[in-house]
């Protein structure tokens, strides 16, 4: 649970990197936490996808396809010479969106597909 509640502070303090640089506050920990949101958050979502996965392996997938996403972004963005950061973390927060989405998505078929088991019956007392 703690692994939790600090995987979900860190991706909170990479929004938090995230707005700050859209809204173009000069700090010293803007970059930073922009790079804790373009690694870190797009981690969190794939990870979401992967319910069925052990940790560590959740993990190892995770955080290749958080490089690979942020690789990618970049790649893009300059073959069409459309660098920009704030291009940037938009691109990744709509693709972190669209894995969130598909999360949610994946999580309400399961949760349908998934029998629910009878309550057991208690008999009455004569």
């Amino acid at each position: 649970m703690r692994v939790v509640l600090l995987f979900a502070t860190l991706v909170a303090a990479g929004v938090t990197g995230a707005v700050l640089t859209l809204a173009r506050v000069d700090s010293p920990v803007t970059g930073p936490l922009t790079l804790v949101f373009v690694l870190l958050t797009p981690a969190a979502c794939v990870a979401l996808l992967l319910a069925g996965l052990d940790v560590l392996a959740r993990a190892i997938v995770a955080g290749t396809a958080a490089v690979v996403l942020a690789g990618s972004v970049a790649e893009i963005m300059l073959v069409t010479t459309g660098w920009s950061p704030d291009g940037g973390i938009i691109a990744t927060a709509i693709a972190c969106a669209a894995l969130a989405g598909g999360a949610g998505v994946l999580h309400l078929r399961r949760r349908r597909r998934t029998p629910r088991r009878p309550s057991p019956v208690t008999p009455e007392a004569p």
